[in-house]
């Protein structure tokens, strides 16, 4: 049985890229960061420790980059970067990226390598080919009960610009956005 009410608070932060200024942020592991399409990530050795492997392909389809941070050839830590419509479950909502923007999502840092960096220094890595290929806007979103990511995601250069309030009642939902913004400075969130 589902219950009766659930209220979830969404954290959006955003990194203007043309004018971002990034601060330093070195990993505490001598990984490599790869981006892998298709072909590659069917090559990728040591994948059978990533819970949600099934999904890549159809992401890689859609042309969603898949970001990794590797040592010795096995995933650490890894982000999605998508520029078309991605459904956020937690607040049953789907982003749709305006042209120049890319959101990432579903960014994961496995147990045994967290504490070192790797996750902050990811994003960076992603912020800096995003910017090289032109787009103006990066956009990632946290739960706000989640701080250690929305630790890694301030250090690596993200500021918070808007909350979604997403409370469900006796299954109806309703969002509130804190604070109100002007359609330019905020994101297209569309019913999933």
């Amino acid at each position: 049985m589902a219950p009766l009410l659930v209220r979830k608070t969404l954290c959006l932060f955003e990194v203007v890229l043309p004018q971002a200024q990034l601060p330093p942020c070195t990993p505490q592991l001598a990984v490599t960061f790869r981006c892998l399409d298709a072909a590659a990530w069917a090559a990728q050795p040591h994948t059978e420790h990533i819970p949600d492997r099934h999904l890549f392909a159809a992401r890689l389809e859609r042309g969603e980059q898949f970001w990794t941070a590797q040592l010795q050839e096995k995933i650490v830590a890894y982000c999605w970067a998508a520029q078309r419509p991605v459904d956020i479950g937690e607040i049953r909502r789907v982003i749709h990226p305006r042209h120049g923007e890319v959101y990432l999502y579903d960014a994961f840092t496995f147990a045994a390598y967290r504490g070192r960096n790797l996750y902050p220094a990811l994003l960076q890595h992603i912020l800096q080919a995003s910017r090289a290929q032109g787009l103006q806007r990066a956009l990632i979103f946290v739960l706000s009960d989640n701080t250690a990511s929305i630790r890694g995601v301030q250090k690596a250069g993200f500021r918070e610009f808007q909350r979604v309030v997403y409370t469900r009642f006796l299954g109806i939902p309703w969002y509130r956005y804190r604070p109100r913004l002007p359609a330019e400075a905020s994101v297209d969130l569309l019913p999933a």
